[in-house]
């Protein structure tokens, strides 16, 4: 393996490195708070930082002399629910994830399997990676160049926005990617991997990268800053990116082992835990080089008063972390919460630890909780919402008297797209017309004010917002995109867009972390663990989410007439794309495996139920399998179980039928029937709700009978 390799990125990125990380280490202050009464003090002040900035829950390790050194938790895991938070409560760890599935990487280096440098792509032999493969410079990137965030992916999105290796720019879209390798690589789900190299041996054993039931028992729901429970969010699909579930000693225990060189080589953690690259300020386009924050192998890089020490932190919004560790110390903090309130306290929590400057925290730049214009923006949403509009706007005015500049414009903004988001629609409107008043001259006013309006159905009125948006600013491309929005939903009103059953059915299947469905002679849209949407046509193959016109969806098809995927269109310009799983089977490869619809899946069957060389498999959870299977079905769980030695039991000359829903593990355990010789396999990708549509009731707990 090739770990002292160092790339030398356009602006900089490593050249005089170290001397500018020594210089601010010797800047940085004493290492660490080494008094005595420090549990006492965080027995103490934790309490009353949660509750200066609206933290429900929050789980807290320290570790000194590379062992675990105290623990604490506090507040309730849900408001709605009220259980406290204890020692096995599980928290999303985000970003976090991060850092595990980087030692993940690491030990396939260190076993020879994985080259830092070889172009990812070269494992996945024979087949393109689906969410990339529009664009040949993704073939480029390397496992290098994900774990330095120097892929030139965005954060999420399948779209290179620079060349691989040209610069920093972080990007959990190529951990997930990673994350699929190693599967590859390894021929076992991330989870199994994880679970035989890193969980098991560590101890960690209440953490995870999918959710299971001990997540549904003990998990944390997320909360919004202004204390709104939404729930457990329901995560089958690994992510080497953002999926992680854990607890605080768990992560703990992992920390301990980056500090004692456990599970991988000394030189491995020194070269994932010391500077490779020079991290860019964040901020949109191409930004200038951050004087004091770098990046590793996995890890953010910091000065420290006797070398560097190593961070990360995590933000699902509702539920965010943070973590700092210091090598040459043996010591480190982790901490978890459940709030999107999460990293207001860290820069506060971390100096109850440690005395180091926490520069990471200057260069995420989240508001501190005692930031009196997030005071002041807090308590006009929290009038709003408990005590009405008029009192909204009563307190609205009694602290833009008082503190003319702790409610500007982007405030206002602020909390009337919160109250907006939150279904506040008439408290939304009553502050964008506040604001207008005092900002008439400001383009951005207009244009969420329109927005909003797009959102509630007031097509007129949000057109006349656009137009007052594009007088102030004429060169405002979002304005100009609302306003040709807002048209189209006056054209549709007019002259509404009429499909047959059988147009729209067409559009219906698994779209990755998507899902479409035909029901009730109408289109229903999901994305993974939020609220369905009805679908309105705008066009023949374009439709907007009834209650909320600000984001379409349009479906793409083939030469043949196919839909192979959806693409999501945003206002504001963006723009995200989800193969259909029998696109995505086709782009893995899978040529050789013909897809089929439930219509076909039915006669099949129906043909073939008493051929004992007839077999249907299910690829899904054991759990969903439960909930509602085809009667006869044998399950086998790719995603917890090995796909290698399950095959090996399979005979070949058997014909088979595999019901999965879009899945990277689906994909490798289709793609390893063909290499292996299986011949006769048909592929069956429609949800189960689509059998229900053609009169087959689904039952939770029971069978789906096709003998009716």
């Amino acid at each position: 393996m090739r770990l002292s390799k160092r790339q030398a990125l356009v602006g900089g990125c490593v050249l005089s490195m170290v001397s500018v990380f020594f210089l601010a280490g010797r800047l940085a202050g004493q290492s660490s708070k080494t008094r005595t009464d420090l549990p006492a003090r965080l027995e103490r002040e934790v309490p009353r930082l949660m509750e200066k900035a609206g933290i429900p829950g929050l789980s807290l390790a320290v570790i000194r002399a590379g062992k675990i050194f105290w623990t604490g938790y506090f507040g309730v895991r849900s408001r709605t629910i009220g259980d406290r938070v204890r020692e096995n409560t599980m928290f999303e760890a985000a970003s976090i994830t991060k850092t595990v599935t980087a030692y993940a990487a690491m030990r396939l280096v260190e076993q020879g399997r994985l080259d830092l440098d070889r172009p990812l792509h070269e494992y996945f032999p024979g087949k393109e990676y689906p969410d990339l493969a529009s664009d040949p410079r993704y073939k480029k990137i390397t496992a290098r160049l994900v774990l330095t965030h120097t892929t030139g992916l965005p954060n999420w999105g399948s779209k290179l926005v620079w060349e691989p290796g040209k610069r920093y720019g972080y990007s959990g879209e190529g951990f997930h990617y990673l994350g699929q390798a190693i599967e590859v690589i390894s021929g076992l789900s991330l989870q199994d991997f994880a679970d035989k190299e890193i969980f098991k041996p560590l101890g960690m054993g209440q953490t995870t990268y999918v959710w299971n039931e001990a997540y549904a028992a003990v998990g944390a729901s997320g909360h919004d800053h202004q204390g709104k429970d939404n729930g457990l969010r329901k995560n089958t699909e690994a992510s080497g990116g953002a999926s992680l579930l854990t607890t605080a000693r768990d992560y703990a225990a992992f920390l301990c082992a980056l500090l004692n060189d456990r599970g991988l080589k000394k030189e491995t953690i020194a070269a994932m835990i010391s500077p490779q690259v020079r991290a860019t300020k964040r901020g949109p386009g191409e930004t200038p080089l951050d004087d004091h924050v770098s990046w590793g192998l996995g890890w953010g890089i910091q000065p420290a008063a006797d070398g560097y020490g190593f961070w990360h932190w995590g933000d699902n919004y509702d539920l965010r972390s943070y973590t700092v560790a210091y090598k040459q110390r043996k010591e480190g903090l982790v901490y978890f919460t459940n709030s999107e309130n999460g990293l207001a306290v860290a820069q506060a929590l971390a100096a109850l630890v440690f005395e180091d400057h926490q520069y990471s925290l200057d260069w995420l730049d989240y508001e501190p909780y005692d930031n009196p214009k997030r005071i002041a923006k807090f308590s006009v949403e929290k009038a709003f919402i408990e005590e009405g509009i008029d009192s909204g706007l009563q307190k609205l005015q009694q602290i833009r008297i008082g503190s003319p500049d702790s409610l500007g414009e982007e405030a206002l903004i602020d909390v009337a797209r919160y109250l907006n988001a939150t279904g506040q629609k008439k408290a939304s409107t009553a502050v964008y017309q506040a604001c207008l008043e005092s900002y008439p001259a400001s383009a951005g006013v207009h244009y969420w004010l329109a927005v909003a309006r797009l959102e509630s159905g007031q097509y007129r009125e949000a057109r006349e917002g656009f137009q007052g948006a594009l007088k102030v600013r004429a060169d405002y491309p979002d304005a100009r995109r609302g306003l040709e929005w807002a048209d189209d939903m006056l054209r549709v009103e007019k002259d509404p867009v009429a499909f047959s059953a059988k147009e729209m059915e067409k559009f219906a299947g698994d779209y990755g972390a998507r899902m479409v469905v035909f029901r009730d002679g109408r289109l229903i849209y999901q994305r993974e663990g939020r609220p369905e949407f009805l679908l309105m046509p705008i066009s023949r193959d374009t439709f907007v989410l009834e209650g909320n016109a600000s984001f379409r969806i349009r479906f793409i098809s083939d030469e043949k007439g196919e839909t192979i995927k959806l693409v999501g269109l945003y206002l504001d310009g963006r723009s995200d794309e989800s193969l259909r799983t029998s696109a995505a089977g086709r782009e893995a490869g899978l040529a050789g495996i013909k897809d089929i619809s439930c219509q076909q899946a039915l006669e099949i069957i129906g043909q073939h139920r008493q051929d004992q060389n007839f077999v249907i498999i299910d690829f899904r959870t054991e759990e969903m399998f439960a909930q509602s299977h085809i009667r006869g079905a044998i399950c086998h769980d790719v995603f917890s179980k090995d796909i290698d030695d399950w095959l090996k039991t399979l005979d070949r000359d058997k014909n088979y039928l595999i019901y999965c829903t879009i899945g990277h593990r689906s994909g490798i355990a289709l793609s390893k029937m063909k290499d292996m010789g299986f011949i006769n396999i048909l592929h069956l990708n429609e949800g189960l709700i689509r059998w229900n549509q053609m009169g087959y009731e689904t039952v939770s707990g029971s069978d789906l009978d096709l003998s009716k």
